[in-house]
C-alpha cells in the first residue's frame, strides 16, 4: 500500500510540475522555457508607471502600458508569439499655471521568437535566445536577449536575462537613434504548487545612438511579485519602484525612468 502511494504521489508531483513549465514566475524576467510543440498561450499584460515627463515637476505622469500577445509552440524548442502594443498616458498639472493632458495611441505590432538551447529541467542551467522586432509606422525597435534560469528542486527558481534595445524614430525628416543596455534577475519559492512568491531586480540605462553613444539616464528597480497558477491559466504580478539612477535627483533618475511600476501578466493555456 505505501508504494502505491508513492507512485501517486510521484505522479502528482510530476504532473504539477508539468503543467507550470510554462507559467511565468516573473513579468520583467523571462525564464528559458519554452512553450511545448503545437501549444498555444494567450498573455494579457498590464503595466503601470507613474513619475515626471522628461523629470518635469510640473505634472504627474501616469502611464499604462497594454499588450495582448498571442503565443505558439513552433518545435519542441522554438516559440513564436504575436503583440498588439497601446498605451494611455495622462499628465496631471501640479502648477495652476499648465493644464491637465491625455491621449491614448496604437504604439503597433511586435513579434517574439525565443529558441531554447538547453532545457533547465534536463540540463544544469537553462538557456535561450530572444528576438524582438517592433513596428510602429515612423518607430522600429529591435530587442535582443539572452535568458538563463536555472530550477533547484521542485521549490525555487532562478533567472537572469541580458538586454540589448535599439530604437529608431523620424521625425521632420530626420531619424532620432537610441539604444538601452538592461540587465534583470529574479528569485522565486514555491510556497505551494499553485502559489509563489519572490523577488525581482532591474537594471536599466538608456543612450543616445545605437551605438551606445551618450548615456542619458540609469534607473536601478527592485521588488516583490507573486505568482497564482492552474493547469490552465496563471497570473503574475510585480510591484518595482525605482531604488536609485544617475543622474539622479532626490536619489533616482527623473527624466528617463519613473519612479514607480508595476506589471501584472495574465496567461491562458489552450
Amino acid at each position: 500500500m505505501s508504494e502505491i502511494k508513492k507512485c501517486l504521489g510521484a505522479l502528482w508531483m510530476a504532473s504539477a510540475l508539468t503543467v507550470q513549465a510554462d507559467e511565468r514566475y516573473f513579468t520583467y524576467v523571462y525564464e528559458s522555457d519554452v512553450l511545448p510543440q503545437g501549444k498555444w498561450e494567450f498573455e494579457q499584460w498590464l503595466t503601470y508607471r507613474k513619475g515626471f515627463p522628461g523629470g518635469d515637476r510640473d505634472y504627474n505622469r501616469h502611464i499604462w502600458d497594454f499588450r495582448e500577445e498571442i503565443e505558439y509552440g513552433l518545435t519542441e524548442r522554438l516559440t513564436t508569439a504575436l503583440y498588439l502594443n497601446f498605451r494611455s498616458t495622462q499628465d496631471v498639472a501640479r502648477n495652476p499655471s499648465v493644464q491637465d493632458s491625455s491621449d491614448f495611441d496604437f504604439k503597433g505590432i511586435s513579434a517574439e521568437f525565443k529558441y531554447q538551447l538547453l532545457n533547465p529541467h534536463k540540463q544544469p542551467v537553462g538557456l535561450a535566445l530572444y528576438f524582438e522586432p517592433t513596428y510602429n509606422g515612423n518607430e522600429q525597435e529591435l530587442e535582443y536577449k539572452v535568458l538563463l534560469s536555472k530550477n533547484l528542486g521542485d521549490k525555487w527558481v532562478l533567472a537572469a536575462n541580458a538586454v540589448y534595445e535599439q530604437e529608431w524614430e523620424r521625425e521632420g525628416g530626420s531619424t532620432e537613434e537610441e539604444a538601452v543596455i538592461e540587465f534583470t534577475t529574479g528569485v522565486a519559492y514555491r510556497l505551494t504548487p499553485k502559489w509563489s512568491v519572490g523577488l525581482e531586480g532591474r537594471y536599466h540605462s538608456v543612450y543616445e545612438g545605437i551605438g551606445l553613444d551618450e548615456h542619458l539616464g540609469t534607473g536601478w528597480f527592485l521588488g516583490p511579485n507573486v505568482h497564482y497558477g492552474t493547469s490552465k491559466w496563471w497570473a503574475t504580478l510585480t510591484v518595482l519602484p525605482q531604488i536609485t539612477g544617475s543622474p539622479r535627483e532626490g536619489g533616482i533618475n527623473r527624466t528617463e525612468h519613473q519612479t514607480f511600476e508595476t506589471r501584472l501578466i495574465f496567461g491562458l493555456n489552450f
